[in-house]
């Protein structure tokens, strides 16, 4: 393939993301979620991403929150923080859809590891379940991130 034509299926692919993120259904499936949380967490918007998870995942936030006396928002928006650079989509991972069970979404990352993402229908939209489907998230779409540092 000609670089031009990558480069033109690139711009392609993340145009389609945002308007799938535009559109206020996209959270009515299993993959709309992660693609909606995906894009809420590169663009560091907290408010969107707090949004998309289940309440389960916003009580444990808000647990490590005060631990950090931080809000639930800023402990995620710390985590996120971490992420220096994400990883392509489709250069680098792809999102499937579970054939077994329709709320699991796997993380395929190319030539590597699978990562599996729990989602829960909530009055018809669709949230990150708990804290490892996020962690596995999170995993799958960080290229590079900074190292946490200890007490």
């Amino acid at each position: 393939m000609s670089v031009n034509l990558i480069k033109l299926k690139s711009v392609i692919i993340v145009l389609l993301l945002i308007i799938l993120y535009s559109c206020s259904n996209i959270q009515n499936s299993p993959d709309g979620a992660v693609v909606a949380f995906i894009v809420a967490a590169e663009q560091r918007d907290m408010s969107k991403a707090w949004n998309i998870l289940s309440p389960e995942l916003q009580n444990y936030y808000n647990g490590l929150g005060e631990k950090m006396r931080k809000s639930g928002k800023g402990a995620l928006e710390n985590e996120i923080a971490g992420i220096i650079k994400f990883r392509s989509v489709k250069k680098d991972y792809k999102l499937i859809v579970d054939s077994t069970n329709k709320n699991n979404v796997n993380l395929v990352t190319i030539g590597g590891p699978t990562h599996l993402i729990e989602t829960i229908d909530i009055d018809g939209y669709y949230k990150i379940k708990d804290e490892k489907s996020l962690r596995n998230l999170l995993n799958g779409i960080t290229a590079e991130s900074k190292k946490k540092e200890s007490y």
